[in-house]
């Protein structure tokens, strides 16, 4: 994800006061950089601006969500998906996040509220991927440092002679 703080949401929805519902929803709640598409096509053709999450629904006429997904990651792997559909299948969800969406909630009351979750959650695991690449990088360059100060003694101690070679 590019942006934690202020992520790039786009919302694909094809019924229009769904898509008010869940894009209101969601600039209510802190996230300002929200984009609602009507359509998958819509959504594809401005895919280039990179989005962090596409929130997006299973089943369209046509170019499904799914399809979405499975060519959008062909370029971005790292998009994240939240699929947010009527279809209260298991087998489904399972299978969609199987297929690499980070989640799958069913349309309803509640949610609004549980994308909100669902894209703080995300939020959380980049944070500590972020932290956790940053002490990698950190042990990396401790341990060049020694193996510099380490050598930097050695040949110190071989020029003036210090073992008695």
């Amino acid at each position: 994800m590019k942006n934690i703080r202020n992520p790039l949401i786009f919302v694909v929805e094809d019924n229009p006061v769904y898509n008010s519902l869940i894009t209101g929803a969601l600039k209510a709640n802190k996230f300002k950089q929200v984009h609602s598409f009507n359509s998958t096509e819509d959504c594809l053709a401005k895919i280039s601006l990179q989005p962090d999450i596409v929130v997006l629904n299973y089943a369209y006429s046509g170019f499904t969500g799914l399809d979405l997904m499975r060519k959008v990651r062909e370029t971005y792997p790292n998009i994240a998906f939240i699929f947010l559909s009527g279809q209260n299948d298991v087998e489904t969800a399972v299978r969609i996040i199987k297929l690499g969406a980070t989640d799958y909630i069913v349309k309803g009351e509640k949610a609004p509220e549980r994308l909100i979750r669902a894209i703080e959650s995300i939020q959380t695991m980049e944070k500590r991927e972020n932290v956790r690449q940053g002490l990698k990088k950190g042990t990396i360059y401790v341990f060049i440092i020694l193996l510099v100060v380490v050598a930097a003694i050695i040949i110190l101690a071989l020029s003036t002679n210090i073992f008695g070679f």
